[in-house]
């Protein structure tokens, strides 16, 4: 009986140790399971913009994640150092990925990607996973070493896992628009394969699925008030400048679209979280025909994203004029903004966070 016993904590011991061993080793590689190859140049549409140091594993490239994200605007950026998790930030979307992790999410999506690699405390992303985290084809050019980026993308690699119901979901389109793109005969596809993405007029976001979550207000005054002073408060910053992905430490002379918003509101006491996707996940849909100032007005951004998903937004001001932060101009009033093709073209949805 005895030894039974001894045995069984023999076998259990051994069990928790392999666990953990594997744990780590999900985290951890090796100096010995990589190879340092010559710094990369990296391009995006063509043009040359950054250099980074990647690494090969198994013949195949990784570059640092910090570094490739803040390359494509994802400046805000959170580590959480028990999990090895990092959350980034482009002021469009959040991302997370885990280091070792299979799945990741991108806004309200999770994704399949070959998994990040923790090397020399630094994460570590295949180029493969890179592109399903930041909806880009991105490559090594063999002739001359560099990164290729495509942005934004007009084809998906296929990973481990992935359907095509998956796939339409993360790019908001349907499984019928990437068979008749990629004329597929059946749902059957493989990993490394590239589909075809559909023209991006299908591929529209109708509305992130956490629609109706609580708006956090600490502002007593009347319904009305409150967006008179939200108009006020937005117009102080007109000539502002505008940086893709900029950070709240930038504001009030630097902002992008949503941490515009973010700091208007912010001024009256309404709480917005940092992304146009997530804001739009905020309070109410609203038509264009009842919109009421200090109402959000929520855009795709094609040239950025090929997902269709939220890529702008701006305050409506009444009479049909939007106040808004956007590339060309930084912040200014876009007069009658429905009659401009643009954003007739690219309007997604209207919500109120002001009751």
């Amino acid at each position: 009986m005895k030894n039974n016993i001894r045995l069984g904590s023999r076998i259990l011991f051994v069990s928790l140790f392999v666990l953990i061993f594997s744990t780590q080793s999900i985290f951890t590689d090796t100096v010995s399971a990589y190879e340092n190859v010559p710094t990369a140049g990296v391009a995006i549409n063509g043009k040359m913009v950054d250099g980074i140091d990647p690494i090969k594993i198994g013949g195949d490239y990784f570059v640092p994640l910090t570094h490739l994200a803040r390359i494509l605007g994802y400046n805000h950026i959170q580590f959480e150092k028990q999990t090895k998790t990092y959350e980034l930030t482009d002021g469009s979307t959040v991302v997370r990925t885990t280091m070792g992790g299979t799945r990741a999410r991108r806004g309200d999506e999770f994704i399949n990607i070959n998994p990040p690699r923790w090397i020399n405390e630094t994460g570590y992303v295949p180029l493969d996973a890179a592109g399903a985290l930041f909806n880009a084809n991105i490559y090594f050019k063999p002739e001359n070493g560099s990164i290729q980026i495509e942005k934004p993308a007009s084809k998906y690699l296929v990973q481990h896992g992935d359907s095509l119901w998956r796939i339409a979901e993360a790019h908001h389109t349907t499984v019928d628009a990437l068979r008749r793109v990629n004329e597929l005969g059946s749902n059957v596809i493989y990993p490394g394969q590239y589909l075809k993405l559909p023209p991006r007029e299908q591929m529209k976001e109708t509305e992130p699925a956490k629609e109706h979550r609580p708006v956090e207000e600490n502002n007593p005054a009347p319904a009305a008030d409150v967006r008179n002073s939200i108009i006020a408060e937005a117009q102080k910053y007109i000539g502002a400048g505008y940086k893709f992905g900029a950070t709240l430490d930038e504001a009030p002379n630097l902002f992008d679209c949503s941490s515009y918003t973010m700091h208007v509101f912010a001024q009256n006491g309404i709480q917005l979280p940092r992304t146009s996707r997530e804001q739009a996940a905020l309070g109410t849909t609203v038509s264009l025909d009842n919109l009421l100032p200090g109402d959000l007005v929520f855009f795709s951004t094609p040239d950025l994203y090929s997902d269709g998903r939220v890529g702008h937004l701006g305050i409506y001001m009444g009479n049909g004029d939007m106040i808004h932060a956007s590339s060309s101009r930084g912040v200014h009033i876009s007069e009658n903004f429905m009659s401009i093709g643009y954003w007739q073209e690219n309007y997604l949805f209207s919500k109120r966070v002001i009751d």
